[in-house]
């Protein structure tokens, strides 16, 4: 059976379950023509995509709840582990990323092409392998860490490898001044394991999981930022979240659209406004204003400087 066949009968038995359908191997295995043990692969798909939200009897399957569907195909999160995968495949290593996830991400990409990819190129696979070990089972690492201008030594309590801005980072917290950081993975050139093991901080644990930029600062309070998008794009944010705290708020008489963040830090919100200006005004806060001229001032600098 092709792939396209496989991942299509999945979906249909996924949308079945949602709409609170009784489910049986052996019938199932009919309708579609394949072996019974080609649909239990099917629900064990099913569960570690979407987790464990079936009842089962016998060889029936019920679903106690809804799921949403398009967590199936999320874009974002199958170009993620797309370059995961190839990470690890290039140089014959094994990832964390199950063969059935895998099988999904090859079923996906005959469908689907991501042309973005990581800005950075990651070579340190051992280094990463360790880092993968030292996160599961939460031990303290050294590091020596490679600045554009000098190599730096470093103790960190590492809790996660994030995809963020095309780039992989390590996040998780600097042992000298107890605070969470991101630092470049492939800026990472000697890892090793200390004796020690840490506990995380739940706090810390938020923070990481609501995560929006690189420039996101630890418990800072969030300041709103509100802006009014040009009719001729608003289409754009209706679409597409630039970060993840936007909300589209009203519509004004003339067409454009009032859209909101909430942000830790101007530079989160730095190159969004950048990028749509003069079809963006800032209502509030005035000290974005502020900052995004001062942002434009540097660099027309820049190019002033270059002719």
């Amino acid at each position: 059976m092709s792939h396209s066949r496989s991942i299509y009968r999945t979906i249909k038995i996924l949308k079945r379950l949602n709409d609170g359908q009784r489910l049986c191997v052996s019938l199932l295995a009919t309708e579609y023509e394949v072996s019974d043990r080609t649909i239990r692969r099917d629900f064990e798909l099913i569960r570690e995509i979407f987790g464990d939200f079936l009842t089962k009897e016998g060889d029936c399957y019920q679903g106690y709840k809804r799921v949403l569907l398009g967590e199936l195909m999320e874009a974002s999160e199958l170009l993620v582990l797309s370059n995961i995968v190839r990470l690890f495949d290039s140089v014959q290593k094994s990832s964390k990323i199950s063969d059935k996830t895998k099988a999904l991400i090859e079923q996906s990409n005959k469908v689907y092409d991501f042309k973005s990819r990581p800005f950075e190129s990651l070579e340190n696979i051992d280094i990463v392998k360790k880092l993968e070990h030292a996160i599961s089972f939460n031990k303290e690492i050294k590091v020596v860490y490679q600045t554009q201008e000098h190599p730096f030594y470093l103790k960190f309590l590492p809790y996660k490898i994030i995809f963020l801005s095309e780039n992989f980072y390590l996040v998780g917290v600097n042992v000298k001044n107890r605070l969470p950081e991101l630092r470049r993975v492939s800026m990472i050139k000697e890892l090793e394991f200390s004796s020690k093991s840490f506990k995380k901080d739940a706090n810390i644990e938020r923070f990481f999981e609501n995560l929006q930029t690189p420039w996101s600062v630890y418990n800072t309070r969030e300041v709103e930022v509100i802006l009014r998008v040009n009719k001729s794009i608003k289409r754009y944010f209706i679409r597409k979240k630039y970060l993840p705290s936007q909300k589209i708020g009203k519509e004004f008489d003339d067409g454009s659209l009032e859209v909101k963040y909430q942000i830790t830090n101007y530079r989160e919100i730095e190159d969004i406004v950048l990028k749509w200006l003069p079809k963006v005004e800032i209502i509030q806060p005035r000290r974005l204003k502020k900052h995004i001229k001062r942002a434009i001032k540097k660099k027309l600098g820049g190019l002033t400087s270059s002719l």
